[in-house]
């Protein structure tokens, strides 16, 4: 069964609340432009981001950066009780940075990942998320502002607790063999995407069968292990054109390609655009 608790929305932000007491997964292929905060009040979850897979409980609130790949799993008793809010850049990041205190940008940077929250910092959040909530759903007249200062709280909120309980309650990385085999594969690709060219690579590199490495990858992270890889590979070639003089064919290259047709087909199914297009864009 799904219960929705509140689902509001208004140009830029959404808010909703779910109660799920089935075995669900996020859907295959999640990552988006959008920034998400994703609050965990009852249940458990496996929650993978990035590159690691982290074990959620009660109170766990959770930052995910603008084109990161995500993905929610199962972790026991399917029960769980959730707030998602998601947001875009504008016109938050220019309310955000008005006073030059909160770039939202190096915010979701420093930031992003799993942040444990003690009792008194979950009534915080919970709070805060509420009152978002209420502001979209009643729209007041200036809701749209008092919604941004709410949420521009919320961040500083999870600033000063992580500066305040440095020694607290630490994420916890999911310890089954399939997430430590998945998180070891995908740090790999991350620091060599251009030399991580194929299934049949990794699988020989990990001494795992390829068959098993395909079906665990694809659980825990929601891609392929090929797309993964593209991912990142694209990920590097947008660093590449907006911070390099490289031409299309050496930065081809560089990131293992071997054939430019294939690079410019590949950054287009990303992006949207041509590499020669998002350079021209990006200066």
């Amino acid at each position: 069964m799904e219960k929705i608790i509140f689902m509001e929305a208004e140009s830029g932000i959404s808010i909703e609340r779910l109660v799920r007491d089935y075995e669900f997964s996020m859907a295959s292929r999640h990552m988006h432009d959008a920034y998400e905060i994703y609050y965990l009040l009852e249940g458990e979850r496996y929650y993978f981001i990035g590159q690691q897979t982290y074990l959620i409980k009660k109170g766990s609130l959770v930052f995910i950066d603008r084109g990161q790949v995500h993905k929610t799993g199962l972790a026991g008793n399917p029960y769980h009780d959730r707030m998602l809010l998601t947001f875009d850049e504008d016109p938050f990041a220019s309310f955000f940075s008005y006073y030059g205190d909160l770039d939202i940008r190096h915010f979701f940077s420093k930031h992003g990942g799993v942040l444990a929250l003690d009792t008194v910092g979950q009534k915080e959040v919970e709070s805060l998320l509420l009152d978002i909530a209420s502001e979209l759903r009643e729209k007041q007249e200036g809701f749209r502002f008092a919604a941004m200062a709410k949420l521009s709280g919320l961040l500083i909120y999870a600033m000063r607790y992580s500066a305040q309980n440095e020694s607290g309650p630490a994420a916890v990385l999911a310890s089954t063999p399939k997430h430590k085999k998945v998180a070891e594969v995908a740090s790999y690709i991350v620091e060599n995407c251009a030399e991580a060219d194929s299934l049949n690579t990794l699988a020989s590199r990990f001494y795992v069968s390829k068959s098993y490495l395909s079906r665990i990858f694809r659980e825990v992270t929601g891609y392929t292990v090929n797309e993964y890889i593209n991912i990142h590979r694209i990920k590097k070639a947008r660093q590449l054109l907006t911070g390099s003089s490289l031409n299309m064919t050496e930065i081809s290259q560089e990131l293992g390609y071997d054939s430019i047709t294939y690079f410019e087909k590949v950054f287009k199914k990303y992006t949207g655009t041509s590499p020669l297009k998002y350079r021209k864009l990006a200066r």
